[in-house]
């Protein structure tokens, strides 16, 4: 019955797992809520790695006493003062052994996660195993995935915000662009220039009125130019850029979720 025993286990305790993850939840949304005055809102990927959390302390508890190849005979669990109650027969080579643990409630607070310490009374042998490994690298997986999805998400919003404002020029004429150059924050004083013809000192610049003026619809030719450049084709440059990157992180999550 090689690992059968951690599907036993965890097939009865599933009502209180998921009534703990949950109540882990709700408190989480709830601190968090009073810190920032914002609504949570927590991935599938975190819902289950809350779980697994869960199952990862069990487990670390059960691979000191418990073998791969022990059969659960019997298990009963109850909510009391602290947390849950567990008690079970477990059955290794012909004997029976009494398996008692209390869970009890820790943390919540502050930065610490609400977590489940556990407190086992049992006459079994202590042993190593590895019930908890399989779990701890599903673990690891899950907060890779989170990772990944949470770089998409953030390539996604500057995808988003490039093409808004791509769009917001695309069908402009050159006097609207001359208009926009105006409002921009770095380029905006080729147009919004001070000094006229009047106030240039001529004993420095040789040239007349018309080449002056030449020059300075030239400065903001050159400014709409480096306007686009930088707004609209650097920015596609970026959003094809960001777009297979996206394509090889979904890929990943794809490979993590098989």
């Amino acid at each position: 019955m090689s690992n059968k025993i951690k599907d036993a286990i965890l097939n009865e305790l599933e009502v209180p797992m998921n009534q703990i993850a949950e109540r882990i939840i709700n408190q989480e949304k709830a601190l968090f809520l009073k810190k920032t005055g914002k609504e949570m809102i927590i991935s599938k990927w975190a819902e289950e790695m809350i779980r697994l959390s869960l199952v990862i302390d069990l487990m670390k508890t059960l691979q000191n006493y418990v073998k791969p190849t022990d059969e659960l005979e019997n298990m009963k669990w109850c909510e009391g003062g602290k947390g849950i109650e567990i008690s079970a027969n477990i059955l290794r080579e012909g004997v029976s052994y009494n398996f008692f643990t209390e869970a009890i409630y820790a943390g919540g607070y502050n930065i610490q996660r609400l977590h489940l310490r556990y407190i086992t009374k049992t006459k079994m042998p202590r042993i190593i195993s590895d019930l908890a490994k399989e779990y701890q690298e599903k673990y690891k997986n899950l907060n890779k995935i989170e990772k990944l999805e949470k770089e998409i998400e953030s390539y996604q919003r500057r995808i988003a915000k490039y093409q808004t404002r791509i769009d917001y020029l695309a069908p402009m004429n050159h006097e609207e662009l001359v208009v926009e150059l105006g409002k921009h924050p770095s380029l905006g004083w080729r147009v919004n220039k001070k000094y006229k013809w009047e106030d240039i000192d001529q004993t420095y610049y040789k040239k007349g009125k018309e080449e002056w003026e030449m020059e300075q619809q030239q400065l903001i030719s050159e400014g709409v130019i480096s306007m686009i450049e930088r707004e609209v084709n650097q920015p596609k440059r970026y959003i094809q850029d960001y777009k297979k990157k996206i394509v090889k992180m979904t890929i990943k999550i794809d490979n993590l979720t098989k």
